[in-house]
C-alpha cells in the first residue's frame, strides 16, 4: 500500500494548530452562558407574547388536528367507495373479456361478495341481446344479509326496468365509471345505498353492459356519527344540494337524507354558517369560525370527500372548549417555564464540565486518527480512548475505538475485498445475461422437447457448468424423468430414459418432494447427494424446483467440477431462471393441450356434418344427379368406395383416359367445414384433351361455392320446418288456452291434435288412481 495516498501534509497540521491557538473561550464556558442567556431572552419574550399567541397556537393546532381528522375519516369513507369501484372494475373486466354462461355469472357474483365483506351487493347487467340472443333483460343481483348470507334477486324484469335506473343509464351515457347518489333501492336491496357502476364493451367498442358494486350507505353514516370532536362537538356530511347525509348526535335534531343544511343556515342564530355551507357545496376545503343553527360558536374544518361524489365532510369543535383550554394552558406554561429556568440554569452549569471534557478527549482522538494513523504503519495507531460517563458519550468513545480498529484491519484487506466483490458482480452480471438470453429463447419455442434441450445448452454454455439436467415429474407423481440435458453424458442419460424417484435419495428426489432448493457444496461429504457414474467429475451440485401454481412439476439440476461452486446469491438468481423455465414449460404444455383439443373439436364437427348430410340424403332418396347438356336427371351412385376415400383429403382427382371408350374425368369434392359431403364429376368430350390447372381451379372454386349454397339451402329448409312446427304448436296452444270450460278445452285439444296428426284417432282419458301413482 502506498502510504503517500493517506498522509496529510505538515502544512495542514500546522494550520489546525494555529486555529486552536486563536480560541479565547472554551466550550465549557460558552455553552452554559449561551444557554442561560437564550433561556432568559426566551422567558421574557414568552411572558409578553404568551397571552396573545397561546390562543392562536391552540387554534392552529386545533385546525391541523381537525383537518387531519377530517382527512383520515374521508380516507375511511373513500376506502369503502374504492373497494366498491375496484370490485365493479374487476367484474366489468371479466364480463368484457370472457363469454359467460348464467351459472358463471352467478358464481362470480357470489364469490365476489365472499371475498369483499364491505360490499353489500353486486350485479352484471347486459344490454338487450348481449348476454343471449332474444333476451332483453339480464341482470342477476346478489346482496348480503345481516347474517352474512346472500340473497338472489332478478333485476332483469320489465317492472324494475334497470335501463332507466341512474346506476345504469348515467354511466352508459357517459361511457365511464361513476358513483351514484345515495338512493333507496326499491326492488333490489331495499336499503339506502351507493353504487359504483363500470361500463364494459365488446371488442369493437360497442357498449355491452354495466357491472356494479353496492355499499350500504349506513356504513358511511355510521362513520360520520362515530366521529368524536371534543366533548360536545359533532361531524356532519352533506351533498352538493346541501342535503344532510349524516350528522353526529350533538349536532341537533335533523332528519337525514331529507333535511337541508342550506335552509338551516338561514336561521337568525347563525353567523357565517351560510358561507361555510356554500364552500362545502362548492367542493372546497378549509377552516372557518362560525355559529351553527343552535347558536353555538364553532371552529369548523371541512373538506370534500372527492371521487365525484359531491359530498363534503365537516367537523365542528365548540369554541367554549378551546377558551377553557387556553386559559389553563397559559397559566401552566408560565409557572412551568419559571421553574424550569431556575432549575435548569443551575444544573446545566454543573453538568457542562462532565460533557465538555469527554468531547475534548474525542476531539483529540479524532485529530490523532486523521493526522497520524493514516500516514504510517500499524504501530502509529493511537491508543484507545477511555471515557467512563455511562451514557451516549461513552458509547461514542467506544465507537471511535471500534472505528480505529476497523480501519486498522480494513487497510490490509481493502484491495482483496474490492477484487472479490468485482468478481462476484461479474458472475452475477453473467448470470443475469444468461437469464435474459434464456428468456428470449423461451419466448419463441413452443415444442417442449426443443425448449428443454435449448435451455439446458444455453445455461451450460453461458455459465460454464459441468452438467445441466431438467427433470419433469410424471403424471403419477412417482418419478422425476430427465427430459432435457447438456453435458458429455447428456445423450446417454436421455437415451436410457434416466429417472429418479420423487422423495428418494439424491438432490432431485429431495427437491421434487419438498419444493425447496438444495445445495451440495461438496458431494463427497453431502448426505443427500448420490453419485452418478455417467458424471464422475461432479464436485458440487445445486437442484432448484420447477414450480407452477405452487406445485412442483420438476427440477433444474446443475453440477460443477469444483467444490463450493454455489452460494446463496447463486440460489436466488438461478431460482429466478428456474421459475421462468417452469412458466415456459407450462405454456408449452398448454399449447399442446390446446392443439389436441382443437383437433378433437374439428373431428367432432366433421363427424356431425357428415351425419347431418347422410340423414338429408336418406330423406331425399336420391343422392346422385347427372347433367348431359340438356337436362338434370337422377342416377345411381356408382363411385367406388376407394375413390371416395381418396377424395376425403379435399383435393381434386384427375382420371386420364385409358382407351377409346373412356374420357378424361375431373372429380372435385364438395367440402363443408372440412368434411367431404359429395363430389362433382366432369368429363372431357375429347379423350385427347386434358384438364388444365386453370380449369381445375375454376372447378374447385365452383364446387366450394356449390357446397356453401347447399349448406345454406339445408339450413334454410331446416329453419322453415322449425318455424312451421313452432307456428302450429303456438296456434294449437293459443286455441286451447282460450277455452274456458273443461268440455271446450278437451274438444279444442282433440281438434288441434287431429289437424296436426291427420288420419289419427284422438282419445283423451283421465285416470282415477292418481294418488297411487305418485
Amino acid at each position: 500500500m502506498n502510504d503517500s495516498r493517506y498522509s496529510p501534509t505538515s502544512t495542514g497540521s500546522a494550520s489546525r494548530q494555529n486555529v486552536l491557538s486563536k480560541r479565547r473561550l472554551s466550550l465549557g464556558v460558552k455553552l452554559p452562558l449561551a444557554v442561560i442567556g437564550l433561556l432568559l431572552v426566551a422567558l421574557t419574550v414568552y411572558t409578553i407574547l404568551s397571552i396573545q399567541l397561546s390562543q392562536q397556537a391552540l387554534v392552529r393546532t386545533l385546525r391541523d388536528q381537525l383537518q387531519d381528522q377530517a382527512s383520515t375519516k374521508i380516507e375511511v369513507i373513500q376506502s369503502d367507495l374504492l373497494v366498491a369501484k375496484a370490485v365493479a372494475s374487476q367484474l366489468a373486466a371479466f364480463a368484457e373479456t370472457e363469454h359467460l354462461e348464467n351459472s358463471d355469472v352467478l358464481q362470480i357474483l357470489q364469490s365476489t361478495l365472499e371475498r369483499n365483506e364491505r360490499v353489500f351487493g353486486s350485479t352484471i347487467a347486459y344490454e338487450p341481446n348481449q348476454f343471449r340472443p332474444g333476451l332483453d333483460y339480464y341482470s342477476p343481483y346478489y346482496n348480503r344479509l345481516p347474517d352474512n348470507t346472500f340473497v338472489y334477486s332478478d333485476l332483469g324484469t320489465p317492472e324494475y326496468d334497470y335501463f332507466n335506473r341512474d346506476w345504469y343509464a348515467l354511466p352508459k351515457a357517459s361511457q365511464t365509471s361513476m358513483v351514484s347518489k345515495p338512493y333507496f333501492d326499491y326492488g333490489g336491496g331495499e336499503i339506502w345505498m351507493v353504487t359504483w357502476s363500470v361500463p364494459f364493451f365488446e371488442e369493437n367498442g360497442e357498449f355491452k353492459g354495466i357491472a356494479t358494486a353496492d355499499i350500504a350507505f349506513l356504513q358511511t353514516q355510521e362513520i360520520v356519527n362515530s366521529i368524536e370532536v371534543g366533548e360536545n362537538g359533532y361531524a356532519f356530511l352533506i351533498d352538493r344540494a346541501g342535503t344532510i347525509l349524516g350528522i353526529g348526535s350533538s349536532g341537533g335534531e335533523y332528519k337525514v337524507m331529507s333535511d337541508s343544511m342550506v335552509l338551516a343556515a338561514y336561521t337568525e342564530k347563525t353567523v357565517r354558517w351560510i358561507e361555510l355551507i356554500a364552500e362545502m357545496r362548492a367542493g372546497n376545503s378549509g377552516f372557518i369560525e362560525a355559529t351553527d343553527p343552535r347558536g353555538e360558536p364553532m371552529l369548523v374544518a371541512y373538506a370534500p370527500v372527492g371521487l365525484d361524489t359531491g359530498w363534503s365532510l365537516a367537523l365542528a369543535y365548540p369554541r367554549a372548549e378551546l377558551t377553557s383550554t387556553t386559559s389553563q394552558l397559559r397559566n401552566t406554561l408560565i409557572g412551568y417555564t419559571l421553574t424550569v429556568l431556575l432549575v435548569f440554569g443551575a444544573l446545566f452549569f454543573v453538568f457542562t464540565r462532565s460533557i465538555t471534557e469527554p468531547l475534548r478527549k474525542l476531539k483529540d482522538f479524532a485529530s490523532r486518527v486523521s493526522g497520524e494513523t493514516l500516514a504510517g504503519d500499524e504501530q502509529d495507531f493511537p491508543e484507545n480512548i477511555q471515557i467512563r460517563t455511562q451514557d451516549e458519550l461513552e458509547d461514542l468513545g467506544n465507537a471511535f475505538n471500534q472505528m480505529s480498529e476497523d480501519l486498522r484491519k480494513s487497510f490490509g484487506t481493502l484491495e482483496e475485498n474490492v477484487a472479490t466483490r468485482t468478481k462476484d458482480l461479474a458472475r452475477l452480471a453473467n448470470e443475469l445475461r444468461t437469464i435474459a438470453e434464456v428468456n428470449r429463447e423461451l419466448a419463441v419455442i413452443r415444442d417442449q422437447s426443443t425448449l428443454l434441450n435449448v435451455s439446458a445448452n444455453l445455461i451450460r454454455e453461458r455459465l460454464g457448468y459441468y452438467h445441466i439436467g431438467i427433470f419433469l415429474v410424471d403424471e403419477k407423481g412417482e418419478y422425476a424423468i430427465l427430459r432435457g440435458a447438456s453435458s458429455v453424458a447428456a445423450e446417454q442419460l436421455l437415451a436410457r430414459n434416466y429417472k429418479l424417484k420423487v422423495g428418494g435419495t439424491g438432490l432431485v428426489g429431495n427437491v421434487t418432494r419438498t419444493g425447496q432448493a438444495y445445495i451440495a457444496q461438496d458431494v463427497d461429504i453431502d448426505a443427500v447427494h448420490v453419485n452418478n457414474p455417467y458424471l464422475p467429475e461432479t464436485r458440487s451440485e445445486i437442484a432448484l424446483p420447477l414450480r407452477s401454481y405452487n406445485v412442483t412439476i420438476g427440477a433444474l439440476d446443475i453440477q460443477a467440477k469444483t467444490p463450493k461452486a454455489f452460494d446463496e446469491s447463486d440460489l436466488q438468481t438461478l431460482q429466478v431462471l428456474a421459475d421462468q423455465l417452469a412458466a415456459a414449460i407450462e405454456n408449452a404444455q398448454l399449447v399442446q393441450r390446446l392443439e389436441a383439443t382443437l383437433s378433437e373439436l374439428s373431428r367432432a364437427n366433421q363427424t356431425k356434418t357428415r351425419q347431418i348430410w347422410q340423414s338429408t340424403f336418406s330423406k331425399q332418396g336420391t343422392s346422385a344427379y347427372e347433367y348431359d347438356g340438356l337436362q338434370i336427371r337422377p342416377i345411381p351412385q356408382n363411385l367406388p368406395a376407394e375413390l371416395l376415400l381418396e377424395l376425403e383429403n379435399g383435393h381434386p382427382i384427375v382420371q386420364k383416359s385409358n382407351g377409346a371408350n373412356t374420357k378424361n374425368r375431373l372429380l372435385v369434392p364438395l367440402t363443408i367445414l372440412g368434411q367431404v359431403i359429395g363430389v362433382i364429376g366432369l368429363e372431357q368430350e375429347d379423350p385427347a384433351k386434358t384438364w388444365s390447372e386453370e380449369q381445375i381451379a375454376i372447378a374447385q372454386a365452383a364446387a366450394n361455392r356449390a357446397a356453401l349454397t347447399l349448406e345454406n339451402a339445408r339450413l334454410f329448409e331446416e329453419s322453415n320446418r322449425r318455424a312451421i312446427k313452432e307456428s302450429t304448436i303456438f296456434a294449437a296452444t293459443s286455441r286451447i288456452g282460450a277455452a274456458v270450460s273443461m268440455e271446450n278445452i278437451l274438444q279444442a285439444t282433440a281438434e288441434e291434435l287431429e289437424k296436426v296428426l291427420s288420419g289419427s284417432e284422438i282419445t283423451i282419458q283421465f285416470t282415477d288412481d292418481l294418488s297411487d301413482k305418485k
